[in-house]
Parts: structure tokens; sequence; C-alpha cells
């Protein structure tokens, strides 16, 4: 997996950034917001990968503080914006919501706090049950800890799994009101960047992300709690305290957690990019970027020529010409 975890990771970064663009013109804050968490997590992924290969010393700490708080983080990120999205659209698909600036500002605003201000704040509240700095494991590099107890399910497990059921009821609900006035939805909407097929492909995602969510939650609550909830009276902290891990001494249960979270995040960044590509306004972005990239690397292809050429000259020679 030393290869795989890096090079993956580096692909699924650069592929969430491909929807953004589309998302911002079309004002969705909660699926941009997906997109850039995605970019974050795997990107700190990669070069963890990259850095600890074969290593499991700690040259950066104020590196390690920062990514095992955007590890946390992304745990209700992720949901709070698909949360955020199925609201949108079950508004939308009941003709419940009017198209005013002072409705447009306040779903920011209500998407902003939800995709961003929601997770910096569960970010934070780690920290009750955070028993030292963070963990280091040779070839993934570091994590978040957390000490097993029932506080731990309250602040840490239970909040992204509330956030993943209450976006699959908004779906069912959006989904309902879909089928109900579905011809109607067609009509109003057929100009504007949310579609039939667009609203489809929203929803999906939002129920795709949560899964993925789900199941990675339930992961890390089965190989943490596996030796069963510690006694909070038990709790110590030392947030001056570092563990680190080589391959050797990470119990293989640990392992197993680990690569299996990095694996759903790269599903979850899969799935974000594809349900987009699967509509026309992704195709059509999808071929201009392949235009771009062919442009690019003829007009490299040019310049390695020219400076071929110019090799094989001499001064003179080319201020004469």
């Amino acid at each position: 997996m030393q290869t795989e975890i890096p090079v993956l990771s580096f692909i699924s970064a650069v592929l969430v950034l491909f929807p953004l663009p589309w998302y911002c013109r079309a004002g969705n804050i909660a699926a941009m917001s997906i997109g850039m968490w995605l970019f974050v997590v795997n990107m700190i992924n990669a070069v963890d990968a990259l850095h600890w290969t074969g290593a499991y010393q700690i040259p950066f700490v104020f590196w390690c503080d920062i990514t095992s708080a955007l590890i946390t983080a992304v745990n209700v990120a992720i949901p709070a914006a698909c949360l955020c999205i199925c609201i949108h659209l079950e508004r939308m698909a009941s003709f419940c919501q009017t198209s005013t600036s002072i409705t447009k500002r306040r779903r920011i605003l209500f998407e902003c706090l939800m995709c961003f201000g929601v997770p910096l704040v569960y970010a934070a509240l780690h920290l009750i049950v955070q028993p030292r700095r963070f963990d280091v494991y040779e070839n993934f590099g570091c994590r978040p800890a957390t000490y097993p107890t029932t506080v731990a399910l309250l602040v840490v497990w239970i909040p992204p799994l509330a956030l993943s059921f209450l976006t699959i009821i908004f779906c069912g609900i959006t989904w309902r009101h879909f089928l109900l006035h579905g011809v109607q939805f067609s009509r109003t909407r057929s100009s504007s960047s949310h579609t039939s097929g667009a609203y489809i492909r929203l929803v999906s995602m939002a129920v795709s992300e949560v899964i993925c969510t789900i199941a990675a939650t339930i992961v890390a609550m089965i190989f943490n709690l596996s030796s069963g909830l510690a006694p909070w009276a038990d709790f110590t902290r030392d947030l001056t305290e570092v563990l680190s891990f080589s391959s050797a001494a990470t119990p293989k249960s640990i392992t197993a957690m680990l690569i299996t979270e990095w694996a759903i995040m790269v599903t979850q960044s899969f799935f974000f990019v594809g349900l987009f590509l699967l509509g026309g306004e992704g195709r059509s972005r999808l071929r201009e970027a392949l235009q771009v990239m062919r442009r690019a690397l003829s007009f490299f292809e040019t310049q390695s020529v020219c400076i071929a050429k110019l090799k094989g000259t001499s001064i003179t020679e080319w201020y004469v010409h």
C-alpha cells in the first residue's frame, strides 16, 4: 500500500477540483465545500503517506496538529454539507422556497455555518476526549487520538451518524416531492442550473457520500471500542505526549482501520466526481479540460523541439539568425 495510497490520494485530490467551478457558478456552497474538504483530506493522506514511508518520527509537530484537526473536522463536514444539499432540494421540489435576494443570503449564511463553522466546533470539542496530542503511524502519518469512553460516543461518533441519518431522511422527503411534482419541476427549472438530471445527481451524491460516512464512522467505532468502553474516571490528558508506531508495532486492527478510512475517502471522491460527469455539463467540461490538456502538451512539445534545436546551434549562429 506504500505506492497506492499517495498515488490514488493525489489523483482523487486533483479530480475533486474539477466540478468546483460549475458548482461555484451555480451558487451551490454545500457541494463546493464537499469538494474542498475532500481535496484537503486527500492531500493530507498523500503527503503523509509520502513523508512517513518507512518512518514514524515527528519532524513537523505543527503540521500534525493542523492535519489531525482537519481529519477530525471532515467527519461532520461532509454529512453537514449533504444535509444542506437535501434541505435546499426539498424546498425546491416542494415549491415552498421563494427566490429572493434575502432567501439566497440566508441560504448562503446557513450553508457556510453548517459546512465550515460546525466542523470547526466539532474539531474543538474533540479536545474533550483527546488524551494526547496525536498519534503517528508509519506509512500513514498523523492521526487524532480519541479516548474510548461514553463521552467520546456522544462527542465524536454520534454527531456524524446523526447528520448522516438526517440527510437520508431529507433525501427520502426530497425524492417524494420530486415524484409528486416531477413534471411541474421540469417545466419551471428547465432554464436553471437545477434541472431534473442535476437534481437527481445531487440527491444521489448526497446519499452516496453519507453512506460512506456512516461506514467510516462505524468502522472507527468498532476498532476503537473493540476493548470496550473505558471508564471516564481513568481519563488523563497530556497534550505534550505523542505516540509513534512503527509498522511492526502497529496492531493489525489499527492498520486495517487506517486503510479502510483511506479507501472510503477515495471512494467518496470518485462518487463526487463520477456523478458530476454523468451530466451533460460535466461531460462538456471534461471535453474542454481534455482540449486544454492537448493544447498544453502540444505547446510543451513544440517548446522542447525548439530548445533541442537551439542546443544544437552555436551562440553566434543564433544571433545571426
